[in-house]
């Protein structure tokens, strides 16, 4: 009876929000997501500046790549870094902490006077970014109540590819200099709005400070209500302290317990068919591609295009794996980036071996690279952000998650600097081939081996890995 009267309190607790911050503090929070796109695309627009004479200094396409390739690097060693953090100064502070490379990055780049400051530029907001957008991550669940959690965790996802458009948009529009200028701005409007949002009184908890935590509870819920904030809190202490107890046989669970080894393994192969999917690579040269199709469009004006279907489709399929299920879409996603690198690959050969052109047809590969974009960024990385969150169990979590994230950064990383050689070697239609050829492999590999998740709880899907 005790248990049902703190449900149908709790609900009327959630009714009865006055000046909730906790939508403030998602928005505000993730302008770091938002961040994430400028810097994953940022060298979209940027790169053919810096190769033309319009540049304040000309990088030749070996630095080019470099340039790309240096965020990445730079992500490796954020991930390794937010840990040190992010439990002893907190979620809030140590997001405003990484904004400072950030805010360093856009500085550098703008005074950028040759390529290493670039380098040093892009490995900052590396950093910078990819610390934040973890724990920015880790921040907006703590402080979301369970009714509205989706919704915010949607909202970071939106935010994400809104920022990759804001970037081309601005590349097509402004010049060099003012672009990244308000990309710094935008940095510095999180600083600026971020300051004044609650910490997460998960923190607050784990610290023993509870009085804190209750207060940031008062912001966040927009209510002085003293015993539903207590029930909240106890649940919260609840949670720690289980959560405690597990990290001290963590490791050897994550790889001894079988279950565990199962959903590590599925999601790292979730991973990997994004990574090599070369996604992230081919948006980081998205006008340089877009050039070679003979589109009647300017290549900055067609990458614009692109990213606002993106962005529209992102939000129009968000539902679809609740109403298909996980393990079907992660088969229809790999048949559909992989088909679609195969015609975009067909179009660059016949263009090149037999000297065709394009500009009758360009509608096709403009529809194959648009198909290709929207499955991959808004599908398989969809899908495998949604196989961390149900499939590894919460004493596994975190640890799984940074295993995932520093191996993206790593394939990535030699991805993005390997692209000009493999380019040179395989020529652009081989390329898109060889993506096409391993995100096949690796998404019907994971098809085969993976569960169907749709409409079970937590629980359920652990018993299920532990039957399989």
């Amino acid at each position: 009876m005790h248990k049902v009267m703190t449900t149908n309190n709790l609900q009327n607790y959630s009714n009865k929000r006055k000046c909730s911050l906790q939508l403030p503090a998602a928005i505000s929070s993730c302008l770091i997501r938002l961040g994430f796109g400028t810097v994953i695309h940022w060298s979209s627009p940027a790169i053919p500046h810096l190769t033309s004479s319009n540049s304040k200094f000309i990088i030749n396409s070996n630095e080019a790549s470099w340039v790309v390739s240096l965020a990445t690097f730079g992500a490796l060693i954020g991930f390794l870094l937010y840990p040190l953090f992010f439990n002893r100064i907190g979620r809030k502070y140590t997001m405003l902490l990484f904004a400072i490379p950030q805010i360093f990055s856009w500085l550098t780049i703008y005074y950028a006077s040759n390529v290493y400051h670039l380098y040093a530029a892009r490995i900052l907001s590396g950093i910078g970014y990819s610390a934040s957008y973890v724990v920015d991550i880790i921040y907006v669940g703590e402080i979301a109540e369970k009714n509205i959690r989706g919704f915010l965790i949607v909202i970071g996802k939106i935010a994400y590819v809104l920022g990759s458009l804001i970037v081309v948009i601005l590349g097509a529009f402004v010049t060099y200099d003012n672009m990244n200028l308000i990309l710094l701005l935008i940095s510095l409007i999180f600083v600026v709005t971020f300051s004044f949002m609650p910490e997460s009184p998960y923190f607050y908890i784990k610290i023993n400070r509870e009085e804190d935590a209750f207060q940031s509870l008062v912001k966040l819920r927009g209510t002085r209500d003293t015993k539903l904030l207590e029930l909240e809190i106890e649940s919260m202490k609840k949670g720690i302290i289980k959560t405690n107890n597990s990290k001290k046989i963590l490791l050897m669970k994550l790889f001894s317990v079988r279950s565990n080894r199962k959903a590590l393994l599925i999601c790292t192969l979730g991973t990997l068919s994004f990574a090599f999917s070369g996604s992230t690579v081919i948006a980081g040269h998205a006008q340089t591609i877009i050039g070679y199709i003979d589109t009647p469009l300017k290549p900055e004006q067609a990458t614009v295009l692109i990213m606002i279907i993106v962005l529209i489709s992102s939000i129009i399929i968000s539902p679809i794996p609740d109403l298909l299920g996980r393990r079907i879409l992660t088969f229809l996603y790999g048949i559909l980036v992989g088909l679609s690198s195969f015609t975009i690959g067909g179009f660059f050969f016949y263009k090149y071996y037999f000297n065709g052109q394009l500009s009758s047809i360009y509608w096709i590969p403009f529809v194959a690279l648009l198909i290709y974009i929207v499955g991959s960024s808004s599908g398989l990385l969809s899908l495998s952000q949604i196989q961390v969150a149900e499939l590894l169990s919460i004493e596994i979590k975190s640890s799984a998650s940074s295993i995932n994230n520093i191996l993206w950064s790593i394939v990535d990383f030699f991805l993005q600097l390997s692209f000009g050689y493999l380019v040179s070697v395989f020529k652009i239609y081989g390329v898109f081939w060889l993506y096409g050829i391993v995100t096949l492999i690796i998404t019907l590999s994971n098809y085969i081996i993976m569960p169907e998740t749709k409409g079970k709880t937590l629980e359920e899907i652990q018993e299920l890995l532990e039957e399989m």
